[in-house]
């Protein structure tokens, strides 16, 4: 019988929301679970639509395209929602820091 996931704690810092998000989820599926209009597009690390800066936590990332989060923006604190798995309680921001316009 394997392990159960451990269940971090989100702030999605442009809703002002915090959600729950299983280990073993991405934030990206966590967000859309919970009804935050979380921008994206592939959600599977090849376009880059959903790249956010992670303010604080851990995460680990699943295999993505080269192409959609380059070497600088990872050292800047970049990630991508839809790769990102949390490692700790995080908090996170997709640029423009506001609300997603609809």
């Amino acid at each position: 019988m394997g392990r159960a996931a451990k269940i971090f704690s989100v702030t999605i810092a442009n809703s002002k929301r915090v959600i729950d998000c299983a280990s073993t989820s991405t934030i990206l599926q966590a967000a859309i679970s919970a009804g935050i209009d979380y921008p994206y597009a592939c959600a599977s690390g090849n376009c880059g639509t959903c790249v956010s800066h992670l303010e604080s936590g851990k995460v680990s990332m699943l295999p993505r395209g080269d192409a959609s989060l380059s070497a600088e923006q990872a050292a800047a604190g970049m990630t991508l929602a839809c790769r990102a798995r949390p490692r700790s309680d995080v908090t996170i921001c997709w640029p423009g820091g506001g609300e997603k316009k609809k």
